[in-house]
């Protein structure tokens, strides 16, 4: 270090001697050297720059090297400590739910059951958001496996909600020319509340099959599996709760169209009747029990179980016709919406969906709903914005599984009884 400083001070003498010889010789100030001064002492100033400009850079990559060692002396000392990470998600850390680098870690986390690295994602504490394309591929699987979702209006919320619904028309009336006109408001009385009611689905992977599906087939095809299982399991699950949930106060599922006692206008077959003695005329009288501005509508249709089909299917003119009964649902091979062997889409002139859940056995139950038939408009799904997850890892550890557990939040309500009728025991 000594030669260095040595080397500095006689370089700076150097130069001081060079230029106070310059200003002797012209009269000239010192900066005028490198105008008026001769070449050999131009070229001497020029090398003694180039010679002060090396130190210079030498100081400072000295500097930097310094920085350097100090830096990782700092991160020695950081990893000889116990590392807590991930243990408390920060709310202003955001996550692109819909980047293939979000979707990468979210999964690599689950086939690795690193439930710190699913908290680290976290920007809440209600879990890691799914992905967007899996969060897609759920939903997608859930349309299928669900059908009150094709036939309903299904609204996105980001809380809970209040909907008030008109109960009431306003005032109209005849009056004579210059005579008194009464008018009244339109009653909005009732009011609905929307709660996101939390559906879980618990999916159990063993770490053999996740690292094969990722090995094999990448990250695609690893949430394709996840998502297909997740979604079939969540639709039906709230298939049934739309169908014949209780939304009351000591039951978590949303409220069902098919729920014993929901629907006003109904046609009773008699106490605990069987679906067996539904006839011609019940159907006709439950269709018109439903005024005529909600059977106008698209979406006015039947609810029913396959029993009731085939119940249904079945029903028969009591005239004899050729020495035999026929039945009333008879063929028709040009209906557009015909099956195989020419069975028609329609009951009474109005398309139907079957609902496995719709009750098919009221011989215990006083009240219970065999078939809804109204203006589906009037029945609204709700869905909370996005799905969260947490993973497991502890509960599976003996047989080597992971357990995968997907939160989403939904409800469904009755938005206008007289849209409806049912028939029902």
């Amino acid at each position: 270090m000594s030669d260095e400083l040595n080397n500095i001070e006689n370089t700076v003498h150097e130069y001081r001697k060079t230029l106070d010889s310059f200003a002797a010789r012209t009269g000239a100030k010192t900066h005028h050297v490198e105008i008026r001064g001769s070449g050999e002492e131009r070229e001497k100033i020029a090398r003694i720059d180039a010679d002060l400009d090396a130190v210079e850079r030498m100081n400072q990559d000295r500097l930097a090297l310094r920085a350097a060692q100090e830096r990782l002396k700092q991160l020695e000392e950081e990893r000889s400590q116990p590392q807590f990470r991930g243990v408390i998600a920060r709310a202003d850390v955001k996550h692109d739910l819909a980047s293939p680098e979000y979707a990468k870690r979210w999964l690599m986390a689950v086939a690795r059951g690193d439930a710190a690295e699913l908290r680290a994602l976290a920007t809440n504490t209600s879990g890691a958001g799914i992905p967007t394309d899996m969060e897609r591929r759920i939903v997608e699987k859930m349309y299928q496996a669900n059908v009150l979702r094709q036939i309903c209006p299904v609204s996105t919320i980001d809380s809970k909600r209040t909907i008030t619904v008109e109960g009431s028309l306003p005032t109209s009336a005849w009056v004579a020319e210059a005579g008194a006109i009464s008018a009244s408001d339109p009653s909005f009385g009732t009011a609905i509340s929307v709660v996101a009611r939390k559906a879980v689905c618990r999916t159990t992977m063993s770490q053999e099959f996740i690292e094969d599906a990722i090995g094999q087939g990448g990250i695609g095809s690893g949430l394709d599996w996840v998502a297909t299982r997740i979604g079939l399991s969540l639709g039906l699950l709230m298939e049934q709760a739309y169908t014949v949930g209780n939304s009351g106060a000591a039951t978590p599922e949303p409220q069902g169209i098919a729920y014993t006692g929901l629907i006003s206008s109904k046609t009773n077959l008699g106490t605990t009747a069987a679906v067996t003695t539904v006839t011609a005329d019940n159907v006709i009288d439950t269709v018109h029990l439903v005024a005529p501005q909600y059977r106008n509508s698209p979406r006015f249709r039947w609810l029913f179980s396959d029993t009731f089909l085939r119940v249904a299917r079945k029903l028969k003119n009591s005239v004899t016709t050729s020495g035999s009964t026929e039945y009333i649902w008879t063929q028709a091979s040009s209906n557009a919406g015909t099956m195989v062997g020419g069975a028609p889409g329609l009951l009474y002139g109005v398309p139907y969906s079957i609902g496995q859940y719709v009750p098919t056995d009221g011989t215990t139950t006083e009240g219970t709903v065999y078939a809804v038939v109204g203006d589906f408009n009037y029945f609204e799904i709700f869905d909370r914005t996005g799905m969260t997850s947490l993973i497991d890892p502890y509960s599976g550890a003996a047989n080597h599984n992971v357990n995968l557990y997907t939160y989403a939040r939904t409800d469904s309500k009755l938005m206008m009884n007289e849209a409806f009728a049912a028939i029902t025991s």
